[in-house]
C-alpha cells in the first residue's frame, strides 16, 4: 500500500506533497519489470502525514517512512524475497490474495 493522500492546506504535510505517486509509479513499474507476485494499492491515508510518504507491506507488514525514490530497488528486493515471482503466463491478482 502506499498512501497518495494530499491535504488541502499547503502548510499541512501530506504524503503526496513529497511525491508519493511518484513513489507508487516506480514501485508498479518494478513490481511488473521483475514480476513480482503482489499487488500494489494506493490508499488515500495511513494516519502517518508527518513522516510520508509512507508505504505498507500488508497485511501486517513492515510500514517504510518517508522512503525517497531511491530506495525504490531496496523494497522491490525485499518483495522479491517475501512473495516471490509469477510465471509470465499469469493475469490477474496473485493467488495469496484470494483466500480460498
Amino acid at each position: 500500500m502506499v498512501c497518495i493522500n494530499r491535504r488541502f492546506r499547503a502548510d499541512e504535510p501530506s504524503c503526496a506533497q513529497r511525491n508519493s505517486e511518484k513513489l507508487a509509479d516506480a514501485l508498479e513499474a518494478g513490481i511488473q519489470e521483475r514480476r513480482i507476485d503482489i499487488t500494489l494499492e494506493r490508499s488515500v491515508c495511513m494516519g502517518h502525514c508527518q513522516t510520508g510518504p509512507t508505504v505498507r507491506l500488508a497485511p501486517g507488514g513492515r510500514f517504510f517512512h518517508g522512503p525517497p525514490l531511491s530506495e525504490v530497488n531496496t523494497i522491490l528486493d525485499e518483495l522479491e524475497v517475501l512473495c516471490g515471482h509469477r510465471e509470465t503466463s499469469e493475469t490477474g491478482p496473485p493467488l495469496h490474495l484470494l483466500g480460498s
